[in-house]
C-alpha cells in the first residue's frame, strides 16, 4: 500500500539533507572554473549549443543529460573536494584489515577525501582535470569513487544533486563569465571548514562575475 504520509518525509529529507553539501559542491564549482578558463569555455560553448543563449528558459531533462563536459566538471569537483568527505559504516563480521582485526560492531569511516587523492588509484590526483572522466580514459579509478555512497546506502538524493548542480551551471554560465577573485588565486588558496561534512569558510574564497555582453 502506498504510504503518502511517508513518501512525504522521504521527500522532504532528499530535499533538505541536500541543501547544505549541493551549496558547498556548486560554490566550488564556480572557484575551478575560475580557476581553468579554458574548462570554463568547453563548459559554456557545450551549453550555449545545447541551450541556447537565452537564460530564461529553464534547461529540459533531455537537454541536461547531453551536458557530458558539465558533468565531467562536476564528477571531477567532487572527487577533488567532496562536501561529504566521511562516510561511517559499521562493521557486521570481524575483519582483518592491513594486519589489524576489527571486532564485529565497531565503527569505522572511510575518509572519502583521502581515497579521492590517492595516487595509487589517481594520476596527479591534485590536479583538477574533468578529462579524466571521459569515456575513453582509464577505469582503474572506479573503485576509488563514490561520492555518494554505494551499494544499499547509496544517497537517494544523488541524481537529484546532479540535476539540481547542472541547472545552477546553466543559469550562471550563461550570463556570467567567473573570474578569480583578488584572494582566491589557486586552487590551493581554496579554505575549508570541517565537520561531518566540508565547508567553504566565509573569508578568501571570493569570485567575480562578469556580465556576458
Amino acid at each position: 500500500k502506498y504510504d503518502c504520509e511517508l513518501a512525504a518525509r522521504h521527500y522532504i529529507t532528499i530535499l533538505t539533507a541536500g541543501m547544505d553539501t549541493t551549496k558547498t559542491t556548486n560554490t566550488i564549482i564556480l572557484i575551478m572554473l575560475a580557476l581553468h578558463p579554458h574548462i570554463q569555455k568547453e563548459v559554456y560553448d557545450e551549453i550555449i549549443s545545447v541551450l541556447g543563449t537565452d537564460s530564461t528558459l529553464a534547461p529540459s531533462y533531455d537537454q541536461l543529460q547531453q551536458l557530458h563536459c558539465l558533468t565531467r566538471v562536476i564528477k571531477e569537483t567532487i572527487r577533488l573536494v567532496p562536501s561529504v568527505h566521511l562516510m561511517a559504516r559499521e562493521a557486521d563480521e570481524e575483519l582483518e584489515i592491513g594486519g589489524y582485526t576489527i571486532p564485529k560492531g565497531v565503527g569505522m569511516y572511510a575518509i572519502l577525501s583521502g581515497m579521492h587523492r590517492d595516487p595509487h588509484y589517481w594520476s596527479n590526483p591534485k590536479q583538477f582535470n574533468p578529462h579524466r572522466f571521459l569515456p575513453s580514459a582509464s577505469k582503474e579509478s572506479t573503485t576509488a569513487y563514490f561520492p555518494f555512497g554505494e551499494g544499499p546506502h547509496l544517497c537517494p538524493g544523488n541524481k537529484y544533486a546532479m540535476l539540481q548542480m547542472k541547472t545552477m551551471m546553466c543559469t550562471l554560465l550563461r550570463r556570467y563569465r567567473i573570474l578569480p577573485g583578488d584572494e582566491c588565486r589557486s586552487v590551493g588558496d581554496v579554505r575549508f571548514e570541517f565537520g561531518m561534512t566540508m565547508s567553504l569558510v566565509a573569508d578568501g574564497n571570493d569570485i567575480r562575475l562578469e556580465p556576458r555582453v
